[in-house]
């Protein structure tokens, strides 16, 4: 028997409960893991409500990103062995919620917890990064001379999709909402900060890019962002629309993707993990930076524990993080 945040009703915050779980019989390909750490992701907010493209099967577990060791394996394992150090590749699914103080996971979406990093940051790496891995090198195939668009920047998708455009050799230009945040993105590698609630933000697009516009546009926020910087778009530009936090639909003015051959790409990362040669080769791309140090997970100053693990869900909805919320649960 172990602690484990579940829910029985979608709401709020509210309805998470830290409750007792008892791990299942092991079906073919599964593993259970002890839990060293667990992180959180927006996509979580959104399940417990009832908002997420993965609707729970109530009572349900909650969370897609941990780290941690193997310690029991069901038939058909064969890639990891018990005491094997893991992390886990979020992937849309209703059966496996990580976050707890242990809990199943099936091995098609483990990786070995890379050595070099700690708890809080093994259990940041996928979702940071492979969420921006796709649109920025893989489809949106960002170069020298390239401008991209990071909206939301400060979150944990948005601080990895710097990285991600500063090593291709992108000049990222960041959007946060009031600049109080300015500076932290700055120092993660931005070139450029627009506070959207001051600064008209195609103006000011364009005033950074000389001209040129953006070409690859990583877009969390959608709504009426979106309104706002399709004046500042580049020739061949693509629209990489993968969040919500402004729950208004995004209303898209044809005549303005048409003027510059842009697109609009409906963007999840669950969609491309789910293909095993996209994943192997996200997975070896991001590996091989974190290795030589070129990646860096960042983790939010306040680190939750399991006993407070409810208040991370909290304080993820006050939008005052900048980086990856984490839950340390063991030593």
């Amino acid at each position: 028997m172990s602690k484990a945040v579940q829910f029985h009703e979608l709401g709020g915050p509210e309805v998470l409960k830290i409750e007792d779980w008892q791990a299942p019989v092991l079906e073919k390909g599964e593993v259970l893991m002890d839990i060293a750490a667990f992180a959180l992701n927006r996509a979580d907010i959104l399940f417990f409500q009832g908002l997420h493209y993965s609707l729970p099967i109530l009572p349900s577990r909650l969370g897609s990103e941990a780290c941690g060791t193997i310690i029991a394996v069901g038939e058909g394992v064969d890639r990891f062995a018990i005491g094997d150090k893991v992390s886990t590749i979020p992937f849309a699914n209703a059966r496996y919620g990580m976050h707890g103080e242990q809990a199943l996971m099936h091995q098609d979406f483990l990786a070995p917890w890379p050595e070099e990093l700690s708890a809080t940051e093994a259990t940041s790496i996928w979702m940071q990064y492979l969420t921006g891995y796709y649109p920025i090198v893989d489809i949106g195939k960002v170069g020298k001379g390239d401008f991209v668009l990071v909206t939301a920047a400060s979150s944990s998708a948005g601080l990895g999709a710097i990285e991600l455009a500063n090593d291709a050799g992108g000049c990222v230009i960041a959007t946060t909402r009031s600049g109080a945040k300015s500076d932290a993105i700055l120092a993660a590698g931005a070139h450029h900060v627009i506070a959207t609630e001051k600064e008209d933000v195609a103006e000011r697009i364009m005033e950074i890019s000389d001209g040129k516009g953006v070409r690859v546009i990583y877009d969390a926020v959608g709504g009426s962002l979106y309104d706002r910087y399709t004046d500042a778009l580049a020739e061949d530009a693509i629209v990489f629309l993968y969040g919500l936090l402004d729950d208004r639909p995004a209303q898209v003015d044809v005549v303005k993707m048409v003027r510059k051959n842009a697109i609009i790409h409906p963007y999840s990362m669950f969609n491309e993990v789910r293909h095993p040669d996209r994943l192997v080769r996200g997975m070896a791309y991001i590996v091989e930076r974190l290795k030589d140090g070129r990646f860096k997970p960042r983790i939010n100053d306040h680190v939750f524990t399991m006993e407070n693990a409810v208040d991370a869900y909290r304080y993820m909805l006050t939008g005052e993080q900048v980086g990856k919320i984490v839950v340390r649960v063991s030593d």
